[in-house]
Formats: structure tokens, sequence, C-alpha cells
């Protein structure tokens, strides 16, 4: 008999490529060839009820020329952030794309747990593209190579895509500003404005408040008397606590006013007016 091929395993240790299932797959694919052949023959054949035939894929490849523009990330133009470019073209044109080849994984990533080369690694980088119909992988190829001609011919700071690509990665990362956007928000369209929307305050800037209410306070700017007051009330305390300084009249126990040294100490008596002698 014929030598048996190298066997395969999958990732529990199971051989998937046993004699039985060899067997059972030729049976099947000689099954399939006469069912074919008789439909051909007569239209009016119906196949037994438990017939499958098996999914036709048509798959084409597109290469993509890395090599003759090492500049250029054909990679990242085709799947986008997150992937979502490469996401959008599958589903709009119901096809399967995987990026093959050479380049195709980062340096450093791992491949096959059984140290094997992952399929189309040893090919040139290229784009495959799979589908039911020819119909769906022709649609899928001319929307690459319109990405990758894009690329080629315009510079990358005038490439749209790209720049939709920075904006949208920008916005799912959270990074996107307002003015990259280029979004008017309501309160910012010229029909709806109003006084609160045109008051600009001379100390910050922003808009919406005058100078007297704002609560930005620069360095420098002279303090008001009842924040100085409330300093040196502040400071007062801190230095009666440290024994430093007498206790203010608002901070003391007592409820009566405060006495001081000089005026607790008694004072001399006069001296006495003795009248002239005769």
């Amino acid at each position: 008999r014929s030598p048996s091929p190298e066997p395969i395993y999958n990732s529990e240790g199971k051989r998937l490529n046993t004699r039985e299932f060899r067997t059972r797959k030729k049976l099947e694919e000689e099954r399939h060839n006469l069912i074919t052949e008789m439909v051909a023959l007569n239209p009016d054949f119906k196949p037994p009820a438990d017939y499958k035939p098996p999914a036709t894929r048509v798959s084409d490849k597109v290469m993509i020329p890395q090599d003759e523009y090492p500049e250029i990330n054909f990679v990242g133009l085709l799947i986008g952030p997150r992937g979502n470019t490469l996401k959008n073209i599958e589903k709009e044109c119901n096809a399967k794309i995987m990026i093959r080849g050479k380049g195709s994984v980062k340096e450093g990533k791992v491949g096959r747990k059984d140290g094997q080369m992952l399929p189309g690694e040893d090919e040139p980088l290229h784009a495959l593209v799979t589908a039911n119909t020819m119909e769906n992988v022709k649609k899928a190829v001319e929307q690459i190579r319109n990405i990758l001609k894009q690329g080629i011919e315009t510079p990358e700071d005038q490439n749209d895509l790209r720049k939709m690509q920075l904006r949208e990665l920008a916005r799912l990362n959270g990074t996107l500003r307002e003015d990259d956007n280029r979004i008017l928000r309501p309160w910012q369209s010229s029909e709806t404005r109003s006084i609160t929307n045109t008051t600009v305050c001379t100390k910050c800037g922003g808009a919406g408040h005058i100078a007297s209410d704002c609560k930005f306070q620069r360095p420098g700017d002279p303090q008001s008397a009842q924040d100085k007051a409330r300093m040196d009330k502040e400071y007062l305390s801190l230095m009666a606590e440290l024994g430093e300084a007498p206790v203010p009249a608002s901070v003391g126990s007592s409820s009566g006013p405060a006495t001081t040294p000089l005026a607790s100490a008694p004072r001399p008596a006069a001296p006495a007016n003795n009248p002239p002698p005769p």
C-alpha cells in the first residue's frame, strides 16, 4: 500500500488525518462527482436526501508591492484602525480577506505552536481573497487594488483614506479634538448666536461670562479686601496657636474686649497740690 501521510494533530493532541477520515473523504468526493454527472445527464435527477454538496470557494491573490515601495505602509492602509477598513470591504463584498506572505507577521510575534511556517509565509506579500462567487471576489480585488494605487500615487499627507483612518483611530482612542473634526456644535452656529456665547472674558479668555464673575485667578493679580482679611485672620490664628502672637479678639475665648498689659497696669497717683507758704 502507499505510505501514510505525515500525521496532523489538533490542539487537543488528537490525530485528524486518520485512515478512516481519509477513506471517508475520498468516498464523499467520488459520490459528489457521480451525482454531478447524473445531474448533467438528467436534469430531473434528484440527489439523495442526505446529500449536501461541498461548499465551493473561489479565491484570488492580489500582490502587494512592498519591496518596490518600502516607505509605504500598504498593510496599514488595507487593515485600517482596529481592522475596520478590511472588515468594511469584507462586509460590502461578502468575502474573506487575509494578508499573507513575507512581512505580514510582525517580528517577534508567535506563529504556529508546532513551529511550522504559516500558510503562504514563504510567498511574497499578498492579499488572499476568498468568496462563494467570482463576482464577490472581483469586487473585493478591485477595492484592494484601488487602495494600493491610491497609496502609491497620492502622498501620505494628501491621502484622504489615510486622513480618515487617523481620524477614526483618534475617535476610538478618545483623543479626537473638536477643532480637528471640524464639527460645529449647536451653540457655535452663527444662526443661533446669543449674548451668552458672544460674551468673552478678558481675564481667562473663555466665553459665557464676564471678568467680574470669572473664578480664574492669574498669578500676580491684586487680591480683594475680603481675601486679604481672611488670610490675615488665618495667619494670626496660626501664630496664636504657636504662642508667637496674642490671640485676636475675634478668635479669643472670652466675648469681652481684649485687654493689654499697658491697659491693665495701675496708673501712678498725681502729686498733691501744696499751698504756697505765707
